[in-house]
């Protein structure tokens, strides 16, 4: 949420109530774990789950309490984390003049938005300058990497440490791999998301692509650990609204007005009494209820969540 502007002090000032603070809890912890699945995509992308999210979580609260609801939420969020929701607008900042360092500081932090051509590019400039020397013996890593580690480009690598790492990693990999996707297959047997062909034994298609084997492209590579990427984030983030979900259409069959009102407009046939007619409508609803009934419609809520947030996922990286 951005910071709070004149227009928006209502929602901050408006003492929200027990059953807001319980919503902005709810959708606060579903903002954070989707922040925290998704901390390896562009700020924009995290961005649009967010406000997509809220949107979704807010469209079931009354119009006229959605300021209460609004602001019990940015309370959760009442730092520099907030985010930039529809609801409020961000407040007008005026244009700073900075320093060749901080210039230089921000192009570090936004390197990772550069594509390979523009890093290739400014790499070549930056040595032109001479800023930096050419590259030398050893394993290097890229300037994005070395950055998120905490690693200046004048460090040594300690190469025996960086092979145990890489097996270490490798092994999580492949171990997640496995179970991700037996796990999908088990409870969505019909989704048509699956497995590229050819990537079920991500250890063989690993070693063949660093064996130099040209038949395995880089971008093969990528695609396989991003489509396990997304799985994993999507199940995970799914496991947040499955009970909501599930109540919500639980509800839908089984609230008292939900069966009054689909009694009232039948006939009342043989039996005149509102109250009977809708206990016997009830009894027959509940005679396909059973625990089976209730795991299959968790499973489906979250394999419907799971396959919506990687399908717009997709749709944002094409």
């Amino acid at each position: 949420m951005p910071g709070t502007s004149e227009k928006s002090e209502p929602f901050v000032t408006l003492p929200p109530v027990p059953e807001a603070r319980q919503w902005a809890e709810k959708v606060a912890a579903r903002l954070w774990m989707l922040q925290t699945s998704f901390a390896d995509d562009p700020p924009s992308t995290r961005h649009d789950y967010l406000v997509e999210e809220i949107e979704r979580s807010i469209k079931d609260v009354t119009e006229s309490r959605r300021p209460e609801y609004l602001g019990a939420l940015m309370e959760r969020f009442p730092g520099p984390e907030r985010i930039d929701a529809p609801y409020f607008k961000p407040p007008e900042t005026e244009t700073m003049q900075r320093g060749p360092q901080e210039l230089a500081d921000e192009l570090i932090a936004r390197l990772p938005e550069f594509t390979n051509e523009a890093k290739a590019a400014l790499a070549q400039k930056l040595q032109a300058l001479g800023l930096f020397a050419p590259p030398g013996r050893g394993i290097e890593l890229p300037l994005e990497l070395l950055g998120k580690l905490g690693i200046t480009p004048k460090e040594t690598l300690d190469e025996e440490r960086l092979i145990k790492l890489f097996t270490a990693l490798l092994e999580m990999m492949v171990t997640l791999d496995h179970l991700i996707w037996n796990v999908w297959k088990n409870i969505a047997p019909k989704s048509s998301l699956r497995r590229d062909q050819g990537s079920d034994n991500p250890r063989r298609t690993i070693g063949r692509y660093l064996a130099g084997d040209r038949e395995v492209a880089t971008l093969q590579i990528t695609q396989m650990l991003e489509k396990t990427r997304q799985l994993t984030a999507g199940l995970l983030s799914a496991i947040g609204p499955a009970g909501e979900i599930f109540a919500r259409k639980h509800l839908e069959r089984f609230a008292p007005e939900k069966i009054r009102a689909g009694v009232e407009s039948k006939a009342p046939g043989f039996i005149s009494n509102v109250e009977l007619r809708c206990w016997r409508r009830y009894v027959e609803l509940a005679d396909n209820l059973s625990g089976q009934a209730v795991e299959t419609q968790i499973i489906d809520g979250i394999v419907n969540y799971t396959e919506e947030l990687i399908s717009r996922s997709e749709i944002r990286g094409r």
